[in-house]
């Protein structure tokens, strides 16, 4: 298979991890970013490897197949408008933006591909969760709990946007796409006057609950699922990628007995390598355009509640 050639732009935290993978996947010919210091880090790192400040210097010196916008949200769709009327296909990272109009504007355009990084929906435990969900029967509530630590960084949004996002996406999957019909939540700032740093989020699928616990304070990183239903259930930690499932075996009587399996992996695949795997090469996109504005559109409506 012949490798596509790829630029990251932004090299921060997390582009620099978009950066280490483009590497090993494709032919990287160039990283952007408008801070000198993370531009000189990156090219220290790789060699032979062209780097821009500026984005149009970027689209009018290489020759892309395609590009990976790990900016801050405000200007992801800016820079994703430049790059597909340019031709090239456009990773962005969730959550894509901070306005529904400037994602709604992308879909314009037909013939290039466009992706949402949706990173925990190729995390292996999700996909094994997806997998056991017809032994637990009809599903009866989801419930999400996602703590990081504060972000060092002034991106004009709160937690909702930046956590919460991704078990919204995560239980619309498990239920079917497009089966929310209504988000509510009840919002807390702590840190930050203006953004929530802490959320508690229901989502009613009509026959199912959803909830969503996340914030910002608690020090520590935790992410996990629980999903309940009518025969058993099924809890998974995206971290360690250990799943559980628990069914019951003899229910009658004074003592009844459940069974509870543990999966834990014996080597762990990373979710992103994943994630631009599908992008660059597969033929179907396991995200599209139209999943970011859904989960963007259920999230702004709990921001703005």
């Amino acid at each position: 298979m012949k490798k596509k050639r790829t630029a990251v732009i932004g090299a921060g935290w997390f582009g620099r991890a978009h950066i280490r993978n483009f590497h090993n996947l494709s032919k990287l010919m160039a990283i952007c970013d408008k801070n000198e210091e993370l531009i000189i880090r990156a090219a220290e790192e790789y060699e032979n490897i062209n780097t821009y400040s500026d984005i149009d210097d970027l689209l009018k010196n290489e020759d892309l197949d395609a590009v990976s916008v790990v900016t801050p949200p405000k200007q992801i769709p800016i820079i994703t408008k430049k790059c597909v009327e340019a031709g090239i296909d456009t990773l962005m990272e969730k959550p894509m933006a901070l306005d529904l109009a400037d994602l709604n504007e992308l879909k314009q355009y037909k013939d290039v591909r466009i992706m949402p990084g949706f990173i925990e929906l190729f995390n292996p435990v999700f996909e094994k969760l997806l997998s056991f969900l017809p032994e637990i029967g009809e599903i009866i509530s989801i419930a999400s709990k996602r703590i990081g630590l504060y972000p060092k960084r002034n991106w004009d949004m709160g937690v909702i946007l930046d956590l919460s996002i991704h078990d919204i996406y995560l239980q619309e999957r498990v239920m079917g796409k497009n089966k929310i019909v209504n988000a509510f939540g009840v919002k807390k700032c702590y840190k930050d006057t203006l953004h929530a740093d802490a959320a508690f989020i229901i989502l009613d699928f009509g026959t199912a609950i959803g909830q969503i616990e996340s914030n910002w304070l608690t020090p520590s990183k935790f992410r996990r699922m629980y999903v309940n239903g009518e025969d058993g259930g099924i809890s998974i930690d995206f971290i360690s990628q250990t799943i559980n499932i628990r069914k019951g075996i003899d229910l009658q009587g004074e003592w009844p007995i459940t069974k509870d399996i543990i999966y834990d992996p014996l080597r762990q695949d990373e979710p992103l390598k994943r994630e631009i795997q599908n992008f660059l090469y597969d033929k179907e996109l396991k995200v599209t355009l139209d999943d970011g504005l859904r989960a963007l559109e259920i999230a702004l409506k709990i921001v703005n509640s």
